[in-house]
């Protein structure tokens, strides 16, 4: 994509693989190969089109220029868990030393493509929040965490403090940044749980949750277990339904999801505030069965949908 000439205000995001100037040739043909894979798939599966981000390249990581008008609580909240999954599924079957690990900084504020490169203090700022001493000690200190997120002081107390995301506020941890000029006051979030643990709702099996949820709700199931007797089973589908609706409408939007991927939005942000979410979507994972929805047609056809661990 090709940025303005002229300044304007945009999100920037920086990335960092963790061990890069370590490795020998393949270390660094498999860590590039593997962060585009990471970085692509997140952003596809945010909703983010990659395509048309202005991006800076170099080697062992990028500088990426959002388009205006990118939502910026997507980019924060639903792209950085997005590329965690990915993470976690391109590290599974890898030895510990053959990790892709990275730091992700993010930061907003005037920027605009110059002769060599981004020109703005936010692009500035934002790579010295990535590289910084504590984001690289946090990431060693932490060995199972994939990535570390730093955010500028602004975007923290105005999106995350705000309760805009899905991010408990308490969850991170304050920096101060010493550079050249001042010090640089910034937050940095470290993933607490593993997404490999099994018997939660997680990272790793929210969108399968999802998947399955929206075809019942679409398929009107919920509502007709009562008249089909098939209520058995499906306690927990209808339970993680009923919370949905209900902190969707204290949040001010429709009770009902509008799609497969606005419900699944809904389940990111409610599982790390509401402990009993975990509980109804253990309940719905453990449910060992097969619902046949006679009667809810999709494309003509009648679907069994199968709901599994």
């Amino acid at each position: 994509m090709m940025l303005d000439s002229d300044f304007s205000r945009r999100l920037v995001v920086a990335v960092d693989a963790e061990g890069y100037g370590r490795g020998d040739d393949l270390r660094h043909d498999s860590i590039q190969s593997g962060l585009a894979q990471v970085m692509d798939r997140g952003a596809r599966e945010a909703g983010l089109r990659r395509e048309t981000w202005a991006r800076q390249e170099a080697g062992d990581g990028e500088v990426i220029v959002l388009p205006q008008g990118e939502p910026e609580l997507r980019v924060i909240d639903d792209l950085v868990h997005r590329v965690r999954k990915a993470l976690h599924d391109h590290n599974r079957e890898r030895r510990d030393d053959a990790r892709l690990r990275i730091r992700i900084a993010i930061g907003h504020g005037v920027v605009k493509r110059g002769a060599m490169g981004f020109v703005g203090q936010v692009v500035v700022t934002t790579c010295r929040l990535r590289d910084a001493e504590a984001a690289r000690t946090a990431l060693k200190m932490n060995p199972r965490a994939d990535l570390v997120l730093v955010l500028t002081d602004r975007l923290y107390e105005e999106v995350v403090r705000q309760l805009h995301t899905s991010y408990r506020p308490e969850s991170f941890t304050r920096l101060e940044v010493p550079t050249k000029e001042r010090t640089e006051v910034a937050w940095m979030w470290i993933p607490s749980e593993d997404l490999g643990q099994k018997g939660t709702l997680d990272m790793d099996n929210l969108p399968e949750v999802a998947d399955t949820l929206w075809a019942l709700i679409a398929g009107g199931a919920l509502e007709r277990l009562g008249a089909y007797g098939t209520e058995t089973g499906l306690g927990g589908a209808r339970k993680l339904f009923a919370k949905i609706k209900e902190f969707r409408s204290e949040q001010g939007r429709p009770a009902a999801p509008e799609s497969r991927d606005d419900l699944l939005r809904s389940l990111e942000e409610l599982v790390r505030v509401d402990a009993a979410v975990k509980q109804f979507a253990q309940q719905f994972n453990a449910d060992q069965m097969t619902v046949n929805l006679i009667s809810a047609p999709i494309s003509g056809e009648e679907i069994n949908f199968g709901i599994r661990n």
